[in-house]
């Protein structure tokens, strides 16, 4: 069978300028530049993989000499300046450049609308599914948000929730170019939002506070947490995707759910769109 990802994300990016023999490089970071003389910077480069020898030699021979790469997507997230964004613009290597901005979360409006109830007593589905309602059972789905608090009895850490993942990325605070770095089995990595917590509970809560009552949409599914805090920023989000990829086969991921998104013109190029359409692909 094969090992599909059901990516739920808003396929938003922003509106991009390109020319002839350059990279795609994000509008946002002009003005960035113009009050500060350096910006957090999303360099996804050409390729499939992590970025190679090569790339990140480029990066070092700009003088940029720190930050985080990537393990399975061909993104690094540096700080950089201007005149280094034109460089590496220039370098055949890059495909686009954007700023590490902001993510808003987004919550659903009505779980009404969602048809959960409906499909758990459709005869035809649940007769695909040997007579049982479908539960999500033996699949994994990793929640790239704010974090979850695996202490809530619904999704209980080491049982219900396999694995919580702590990922959050502060790159002035780095002195080199490494590659990203997570803590892993942390119980609770929700301390800020308790979004993440929610749209856990949404994905698959098991009920076990309410007698049932309040369980999520497939509440048999293995979940896994990464969590980068309640400042959510694009790169922290390419972590969680990186971290999936990474982990595809040991936890049988097949889902990972995104409750956030931007707004403005969609954007192949954008790191976030690549990241999705990366994990798709892993699926083929």
């Amino acid at each position: 069978m094969k090992k599909t990802f059901l990516v739920t994300l808003l396929l938003v990016g922003f509106k991009a300028s390109t020319s002839f023999g350059q990279a795609v490089v994000d509008p946002a970071l002009k003005t960035a530049f113009a009050t500060s003389p350096t910006a957090q910077v999303i360099v996804t480069f050409k390729g499939s993989g992590a970025p190679t020898l090569l790339q990140t030699g480029l990066l070092k021979q700009l003088g940029i000499l720190s930050g985080i790469t990537m393990r399975a997507l061909p993104v690094a997230g540096v700080v950089a300046t201007a005149a280094q964004v034109d460089a590496l613009a220039q370098n055949s290597n890059v495909r686009s450049i954007f700023i590490n901005k902001k993510l808003d979360y987004f919550n659903y409006h009505d779980t009404n609308l969602t048809g959960v109830k409906r499909l758990r007593t459709d005869a035809q589905t649940t007769a695909r599914n040997g007579g049982l309602p479908v539960s999500g059972k033996g699949v994994g789905v990793l929640i790239n948000d704010s974090g979850v608090d695996g202490t809530h009895e619904d999704i209980k850490f080491g049982t219900h929730l396999v694995q919580n993942t702590l990922g959050s990325t502060n790159l002035n605070s780095l002195s080199s170019l490494l590659p990203v770095t997570y803590v892993e089995g942390v119980p609770n990595t929700d301390t800020n939002s308790g979004h993440g917590t929610h749209c856990a509970g949404t994905v698959g809560g098991t009920g076990a506070r309410s007698g049932g009552k309040y369980e999520g949409v497939a509440p048999g599914a293995s979940l896994l947490g990464y969590g980068s805090g309640g400042a959510l920023l694009v790169l922290d989000a390419i972590g969680g995707f990186d971290y999936a990829l990474t982990h595809q086969f040991q936890y049988n991921i097949r889902v990972i759910s995104n409750s956030f998104g931007s707004s403005g013109d969609f954007d192949p190029n954008d790191p976030l769109n690549v990241a999705t359409k990366s994990a798709m692909t892993a699926a083929w």
